[in-house]
C-alpha cells in the first residue's frame, strides 16, 4: 500500500486503534498499484474505448510496451542468479541451504519484477511449522511499512493485509502487525470492523520484513511511458479502423436510374455493371496519409524506448557479431538504470541475510552478515570468443580466482576452482585455458618455496 514515516516515540505508544486507523488511511493507495498491475497485464485504456457510431469499426489493439519494459529490464538485471561468497565456509553453506529451500533464485526474480511494476516490493520472513526459515514476497498493495522518520533504514513496524474468500465465498480480511518483537493478529468479516485476535512473540530481533526499492522515489520502470503507450495503442487501433472501414466501404452509384438493393447485390455477384450515359460507380473511402501516420507511430515507439531506457532489441543494429564495446554502448542507457536498481536491491538482500543470521545466532552461532559478499551478473549479450581471448591473455597476470571470475557464464568462482583441482588429480596435464592458470600458480608456488629455502639457509 505504501511506506509511512513516524517518529520512534510515537511508534512506541502505538495501540490497537492506531493500527486500524493506519490501515484505513492507507488502503486507498491500492488503486494505484492495481492500475500498474493491469497495465503490465495488458488491460490498457484502449480496452475500454467505445465507438461513436454503432456501424463504425472499433478495433482496440493493445501493444503492451509496459510489459516489454519490465520483462527486458528484469531479465537483464537478474536473469543471471545473484552470486554469494564468504571466507566462512560453514556460514556460507548454511545460507546456501536456506536459499535453496526457499528457491531463492525464483524469489529474487519475482521481487525484481514486482519492484519494476510497482516501484517497490516487500518480503516477509517467518518460521514454518518445521522451524525452517522461510521468506516470501508481499506486494505493495498488501503491505504498509512503517519506517523511522529520523533514518532511512529504520524499520519500526509492518502491516500485512490478507484478503480472501471462505468456502462459502464470503469476503474475509486478516491484518498482521509486526514489530521488532511481536506479531498482532486482526481479523474481520465482510463489512465488519477489525478485531484483535492474538499477540504472539517472535525471535527475529527486528521487524522481519525487507523492502526492495526500484529507486529512491519508488517509481516503476514503465510509469513514465504509460501515456505514450496509450497514444501508441490509439493510433494503431485507429489505423486498423481506417483499413477496416475502407474494406467495408459503401458503394456509390450515380446516374443509373432506379436501382434497388437487389440490383446492387446482383451487380456485385456478377461482377459487372451497365451504366447509363454519364453514370458512375465508386466507393466512399476515407483518405489515409500513410506517411504521416507511420512517422507518428515511429516517433512514439522511439520515445517509449528512450524514456524507459530499454533499447529496441529487434533493431537491426543488434544483429551480427558485435564487439563487447559495441554491445556495451547500445546497452548504456539501460545500464545506468540497472546500476541504481542493483544498489537498492543489494541493500534488501543484505537485510534478508542479516535477519536470517539473527535466527542462526539465536541457536548458538556467532556469524556476521557482513561476511557475505554479494555479486550481480548482468544477463546481457556476450561476445564469448572475445571474452575467452581476453581471459587467456590475462591468465598469467591475474590470480586464478580473478581470471575465472572474468569468464562469462561462471557464477561461482570457488566451485570452478574446486573443479579445476579435481581435474588436476584426475589428469596429469590440465588442458585449455585453465592449464595456463594452473601452471602459472604451480610455478609461482615453486619459486616461493625456493626463495623460502634460500632465506632459511
Amino acid at each position: 500500500m505504501s511506506v509511512i514515516y513516524m517518529d520512534k516515540e510515537s511508534f512506541n505508544t502505538i495501540d490497537e486503534s492506531d493500527i486500524k486507523r493506519i490501515y484505513h488511511e492507507n488502503k486507498m493507495n491500492i488503486n494505484k498499484f492495481k492500475k500498474l498491475e493491469k497495465q503490465y497485464l495488458g488491460e490498457h485504456k484502449i480496452s475500454h474505448k467505445t465507438q461513436n457510431n454503432a456501424n463504425d469499426p472499433n478495433n482496440r489493439l493493445v501493444n503492451n510496451m509496459c510489459k516489454y519494459v519490465t520483462d527486458i529490464m528484469t531479465g537483464y538485471f537478474i536473469g543471471e542468479p545473484v552470486v554469494y561468497s564468504s571466507d566462512n565456509d560453514e556460514y556460507m553453506e548454511k545460507i546456501r541451504n536456506i536459499f535453496e529451500y526457499n528457491d531463492e533464485e525464483d524469489e529474487n526474480s519475482e521481487l525484481a519484477k514486482k519492484t519494476s511494476i510497482h516501484g517497490a516490493c516487500f518480503e516477509l520472513l517467518y518460521m514454518d511449522e518445521d522451524a525452517n526459515i522461510r521468506f516470501s514476497k508481499v506486494t505493495q498493495d498488501e503491505g504498509i511499512l512503517i519506517k523511522d522518520a529520523s533514518k532511512d533504514d529504520g524499520y519500526l513496524g509492518f502491516i500485512r493485509v490478507i484478503r480472501y474468500k471462505d468456502k462459502k465465498k464470503n469476503k474475509r480480511l486478516k491484518v498482521e502487525f509486526y514489530t521488532a518483537n511481536e506479531v498482532w493478529y486482526f481479523s474481520s468479516k465482510s463489512g465488519e470492523a477489525l478485531m484483535l485476535d492474538d499477540i504472539i512473540e517472535h525471535y527475529w530481533n527486528d521487524v522481519p520484513v525487507v523492502e526492495y526499492r526500484n529507486n529512491n522515489e519508488r517509481v516503476g520502470d514503465f510509469e513514465g511511458i504509460i501515456s505514450l503507450n496509450d497514444a501508441y495503442n490509439t493510433v494503431q487501433s485507429n489505423t486498423a479502423n481506417l483499413f477496416q472501414y475502407n474494406d467495408e466501404a459503401l458503394l456509390k452509384i450515380t446516374k443509373l436510374g432506379e436501382v434497388t438493393t437487389d440490383d446492387v447485390k446482383d451487380m456485385r455477384k456478377k461482377g459487372a455493371v451497365i451504366l447509363d450515359d454519364g453514370g458512375d460507380v465508386d466507393w466512399l473511402l476515407k483518405q489515409i496519409n500513410d506517411t504521416a501516420i507511420e512517422n507518428y507511430k515511429k516517433r512514439l515507439y522511439q520515445d517509449m524506448h528512450t524514456f524507459s531506457g530499454v533499447p529496441n532489441m529487434s533493431d537491426e543494429s543488434f544483429s551480427g557479431n558485435l564487439s563487447g564495446v559495441a554491445i556495451a554502448y547500445k546497452m548504456w542507457s539501460m545500464d545506468q538504470i540497472v546500476k541504481i536498481k542493483e544498489r537498492k536491491f543489494k541493500r534488501g538482500l543484505q537485510r534478508r541475510i542479516e535477519l536470517i543470521t539473527n535466527i542462526l545466532n539465536l541457536f548458538g552461532s556467532n556469524y556476521d552478515y557482513r561476511d557475505i559478499d554479494i555479486k550481480f551478473n548482468r544477463n546481457k549479450p556476450q561476445n564469448k570468443l572475445e571474452n575467452a581471448q581476453i581471459v587467456q591473455m590475462l591468465s598469467t597476470l591475474l590470480s586464478q580466482q580473478t581470471a575465472i571470475g572474468m569468464i562469462d557464464g561462471i557464477n561461482d568462482t570457488q566451485k570452478e576452482i574446486d573443479r579445476i583441482k579435481q581435474e588436476e588429480q584426475d589428469e596429469e596435464v590440465p588442458q585449455g585455458v585453465y592449464a595456463n592458470l594452473v601452471n602459472a600458480f604451480e610455478l609461482e608456488d615453486k619459486e616461493n618455496e625456493q626463495e623460502a629455502e634460500t632465506t632459511t639457509a
